[in-house]
């Protein structure tokens, strides 16, 4: 690892500081004051000259540190690069690096496994988990003494008002990554097959417009299906939508300046059209027949010319992070102009609450945001095996004969803590990293931007609530139910389980927030 070079894209991330926050100065509910993370940064800035040499740690007793990531990676691929992260963490800290990757489809159910059996766990990101939730249900820890201490370098880099998004009941309980905040939507195809059925993409400006390609792509392509599901999911919908903080209840149109109702999404009109057209589409062959219950990622059927295409979130390098996971060149049509939630884009990471040793957890946390040789490591992989590096550039290569297909260590930049300062991949361009900050910078606000939800005093009915959506949304989503009759039935289950309640205390939260504004 070309290391002195490296360290040199640090700036772009100091740089990237002035990424927009979470709520500007608005307080959130549940919190007493805005300024706390400021507080600390500030404590934190003062005692540096008296605490910047980090070898003092080097003495402590030696520790493994477990962290469990999402994507596709060999074991032994794995171990190699936790080895490589240990060379670095062990001089620094005497901690060594644990690393399991999960695949997307079972990281939700493992590492839930994982928190409430007590096995060993101490970094995790919030890849299928809810801050709010895990943060009432003791899964993990609050950071606010940490952070201080053992985060000082998180603490100069994350804006304060980035802190609101991750703060319940005024501490806080996760650091927010450093990347793309926005998020726009948009159909991710393959270009060749695309290209081969000849139909022009350049009138397609909402979900609507699709049913006209997708009959291009069957006639052309018989056995191959126009849309297909990720994992038995389809759940990215192509509107302006905020879910106020997750569980239940949304604005159904958080860019109208006069909505602030809290509405239960399962009963508009907007989400049944979506999924009357879905299931329209199935019934035409469009859709792939067992997409509730597929098992595998979206990309694996694209590259093996199972599918078409996918609904998913835009950014900037999307088309490059699709085509290296597919192995095909991947065109993007956006079909929702960029707009940004308090949720959307705050991708967290969390210490478990089963740390053994949560300060030596933040101690690499706070390594990894920090250091580019680390981030590198952990998101890309081994030098020479899984990428090299062109220094003139500025950029990463694969090695001859290695591919996003056959990778045994497959980067998924967007997930670790901090992509921005490690080096891009030829693919995104050298640029990347200011494109990203540019496209937060000119995302739409949600009208209700800067508001966080505390469930804790409905979580009997979010759990009734989510054994309700957990028989009908994927299959409505995928187009495998006929909503004329599911709809009804999961609408009447979701009121019976206490939805209304759910609703009424959201609408509650966010009247009192936007009074306060």
């Amino acid at each position: 690892m070309k290391r002195k070079w490296i360290a040199g894209l640090l700036t772009a991330a100091m740089v990237s500081a002035a990424l927009i926050g979470c709520g500007g100065n608005k307080e959130p509910v549940g919190t007493d004051t805005g300024t706390e993370a400021a507080g600390m940064k500030e404590s934190a800035e003062s005692s540096t000259a008296q605490s910047t040499d980090v070898s003092d740690l080097s003495g402590q007793e030696e520790y493994v540190c477990k962290i469990v990531c999402v994507g596709d990676a060999t074991s032994e691929s794995c171990e190699k690069v936790a080895e490589a992260a240990s060379e670095i963490t062990m001089a620094k800290y005497n901690t060594r690096i644990e690393l399991v990757r999960l695949s997307y489809g079972s990281f939700a159910e493992e590492v839930n496994l994982m928190l409430s059996s007590g096995e060993k766990l101490d970094l995790f990101p919030n890849f299928a988990f809810s801050t709010i939730t895990a943060a009432n249900t003791g899964q993990i820890l609050a950071l606010d003494d940490l952070l201080p201490e053992y985060g000082k370098d998180i603490l100069s880099v994350v804006p304060d008002t980035d802190w609101n998004c991750v703060s319940i009941g005024g501490q806080i309980y996760g650091v927010p990554n450093n990347k793309d905040k926005a998020e726009g939507f948009g159909l991710a195809m393959r270009t060749d097959m695309l290209e081969a059925s000849g139909y022009d993409i350049s009138s397609i400006k909402t979900e609507k417009d699709l049913e006209g390609l997708f009959a291009a792509v069957k006639e052309k392509y018989p056995d191959s299906y126009p849309l297909v599901s990720d994992n038995g999911g389809m759940g990215y919908y192509n509107i302006t939508r905020d879910d106020l903080g997750g569980d239940f209840g949304w604005l159904e149109n958080c860019l109208d300046d006069s909505e602030m109702t809290v509405v239960d999404w399962f009963e508009t009109d907007t989400f049944k059209e979506i999924v009357q057209r879905r299931y329209d589409w199935a019934q035409m062959g469009y859709i792939m027949p067992d997409a509730a219950t597929n098992t595998q990622n979206a990309y694996e059927l694209m590259a093996a010319g199972k599918g078409f295409s996918y609904f998913y979130n835009t950014k900037p390098g999307i088309e490059a992070e699709w085509s290296r996971k597919v192995g095909k060149d991947i065109t993007v049509v956006e079909l929702v102009e960029t707009y940004r939630t308090s949720a959307s884009g705050m991708n967290t990471w969390y210490i478990a609450h089963n740390s053994e040793k949560p300060e030596r957890a933040m101690q690499v946390l706070n390594e990894i945001y920090s250091n580019p040789d680390l981030s590198n490591i952990l998101i890309n992989g081994i030098e020479g095996e899984n990428f090299l590096i062109d220094s003139e550039r500025g950029v990463l290569t694969y090695p001859e004969g290695v591919d996003a297909s056959n990778t045994t260590y497959s980067s998924v930049a967007w997930v670790w803590p901090n992509e921005l300062i490690t080096i891009p991949w030829e693919v995104d361009g050298a640029d990347i990293w200011k494109q990203t900050e540019e496209f937060n910078n000119n995302a739409k606000l949600s009208k209700a931007f800067g508001f966080v939800w505390d469930n804790s005093d409905v979580l009997n009915e979010i759990t009734a609530c989510n054994n309700v959506t957990a028989k009908y949304k994927n299959a409505l989503d995928c187009g495998s139910l006929n909503p004329e009759e599911a709809v009804p039935k999961m609408v009447q289950e979701l009121k019976d389980a206490g939805i209304d309640t759910i609703i009424a205390e959201k609408q509650a939260q966010l009247d009192a927030w936007a009074a306060q504004q």
